[in-house]
């Protein structure tokens, strides 16, 4: 089992039941002792666990799906801030564009109608109907839609994408975590969000500053997978502890 995976099945556990036993977690995860005590570790030293005599307890529960219309309306100016600079130094005529189902990423949509000749794929609905009232060329694969995000997942959407190659993907993220893991409460969109970023030339995450230090229990990625984070302006705390350098802050 990879640590990532691993942690996933710890944090979980401890936000189901508050406080987890070593040996409990042992039994879950089939690791030895020793493996899980250096979990618990680094996992502390992340700031999303505290370690107790025998075990561990929960000091930050895991985000989870939010319906959509309650997700659009926050942080708003910050989200308009981080797609415009998305869409102005990332987006030319012709490219081959892939939109996951972030509300941040959909923030970009009022800025493509000056772009010529652009192909979209998402596998939001409701991003999918916004591009199609521009007039926008989008293509929206198959699959089982969720919905609380309005997202297509499973089997048929990544069969669906896997014919892709996207010059630009915008993605969003519902957690990144003191190591620079980008989560989404949701395995499927996870599955989905990986095979977007393998298959594409340049990878851009957009994600407002509430997202840092949020963990979800689906990890799909690591900052250093990306080209670039673009996100509002960090407080100072975060900025000591989150030091890649492909995060850039903007004014919000």
């Amino acid at each position: 089992m990879l640590t990532a995976q691993r942690y996933q099945i710890i944090l979980q556990a401890l936000n189901e039941a508050g406080i987890c036993k070593l040996n409990e977690l042992v039994h879950l995860t089939d690791a030895s002792e020793s493996t899980i005590r250096r979990d618990l570790d680094e996992l502390e030293a992340q700031g999303l666990l505290e370690r107790i005599h025998g075990g561990a307890q929960l000091i930050t529960h895991l985000t989870v799906d939010q319906a959509q219309n309650d997700r659009e309306q926050l942080h708003r100016s910050e989200k308009e801030t981080i797609a415009k600079y998305a869409v102005d130094n990332f987006v030319a005529d012709g490219q081959v564009i892939y939109l996951d189902a972030g509300t941040t990423v959909q923030e970009v949509i009022p800025y493509l109608a000056r772009f010529h000749d652009l192909n979209l794929i998402t596998n939001s609905v409701t991003t999918a109907l916004k591009l199609s009232e521009q007039n926008l060329h989008v293509f929206l694969p198959g699959g089982h839609l969720k919905s609380t995000t309005k997202a297509l997942v499973g089997s048929a959407t990544m069969s669906a994408l896997a014919n892709f190659h996207f010059d630009l993907a915008f993605i969003g993220s519902n957690g990144i975590a003191g190591s620079g893991d980008l989560m989404t409460p949701d395995i499927d969109e996870a599955d989905i969000k990986q095979a977007v970023i393998a298959s594409s030339t340049k990878k851009v995450v957009l994600s407002d500053v509430s997202k840092f230090q949020q963990v979800a229990f689906a990890t799909f990625g690591n900052l250093d997978q990306v080209d670039l984070l673009v996100t509002g302006t960090l407080a100072p705390k975060l900025k000591t502890h989150f030091k890649q350098k492909n995060i850039k802050e903007l004014d919000s």
